[in-house]
């Protein structure tokens, strides 16, 4: 059972987040808490897939979430979009696409809930916010953030992302004992407050190839990255590594892993 109101915004109207939310929500445990899930968006972003694939499906407009029904699609209306084209993202609709993410983010961060966006297309943002670099730094800025982590899950496999959004050049430079360790602790704190994981033993990856191979193939590891995984150690966190990207994910010792 969803305890608290999921607020969804859809992306780009052109791109493929309408369709995955209307076949998401035909999945018979989705369906069942529809009341639970919010669309933040313009009707006819909605209905123009709802034609185009060819489902059945009722629009529900609401003004507040205490107005909501279970078998219909949940929606707060967002005003400003054009018309558009699936396949063909249109900069007309760049604004709109932003109002629905901070209208949505806003009412997530209200309830304390969940937020969940669908793809948008960054060089078309762009043009509306200028350095727009994705969903991740968006929020960031938007709630004041000191630190934000880029993490996926599928329930059993736990991974942190050290950096998001710069070119792989760049990384070894992005990389720092300080970011190593308050991106870590993200990650610490998230697996147990959210996952009820108590002393979570978590991998540090390495950079390079092996790990570096002590030093053999990149310095990062011995300069930057076992440096801080020891400062962690030190603190009482149960850190490893720096570990070999290439044969972490056939390991099941660690509950989570942090990569560069």
């Amino acid at each position: 059972m969803i305890s608290k109101p999921i607020f969804v915004s859809l992306g780009d109207p052109s791109g493929i987040g309408p369709e995955v939310f209307l076949k998401a929500i035909k999945n018979p445990k989705i369906a069942q808490e529809l009341s639970k899930i919010i669309l933040v968006s313009s009707p006819k972003v909605i209905e123009q897939s709802i034609r185009t694939i060819g489902v059945q499906s009722k629009i529900n407009l609401i003004t507040d979430i205490k107005n909501t029904k279970h078998n219909s699609i949940n929606l707060i209306n967002v005003d400003g979009c054009t018309d558009f084209v699936l396949g063909e993202p249109t900069l007309n609709n760049s604004e709109f696409i932003v109002d629905c993410l901070s209208k949505a983010a806003d009412l997530a961060f209200s309830n304390s809930s969940c937020l969940v966006t669908g793809p948008l297309n960054k060089s078309i943002i762009q043009k509306h916010i200028q350095n727009f670099t994705g969903h991740t730094e968006f929020l960031k800025r938007k709630f004041n953030a000191n630190e934000v982590l880029m993490y996926m899950t599928n329930g059993n496999l736990h991974l942190g992302i050290l950096t998001t959004h710069i070119p792989l050049k760049e990384v070894p430079n992005a990389i720092s004992r300080d970011l190593i360790k308050n991106k870590y602790k993200l990650l610490h704190n998230g697996l147990m407050d959210i996952f009820k994981l108590a002393s979570p033993k978590i991998a540090v990856l390495g950079i390079n190839p092996h790990a570096g191979e002590f030093g053999t193939i990149g310095n990062e590891e011995q300069n930057t990255i076992l440096p801080a995984i020891d400062e962690l150690r030190d603190e009482g966190y149960d850190a490893y590594g720096p570990v070999s990207a290439d044969t972490v994910f056939t390991q099941t010792k660690y509950d989570a892993v942090l990569s560069m």
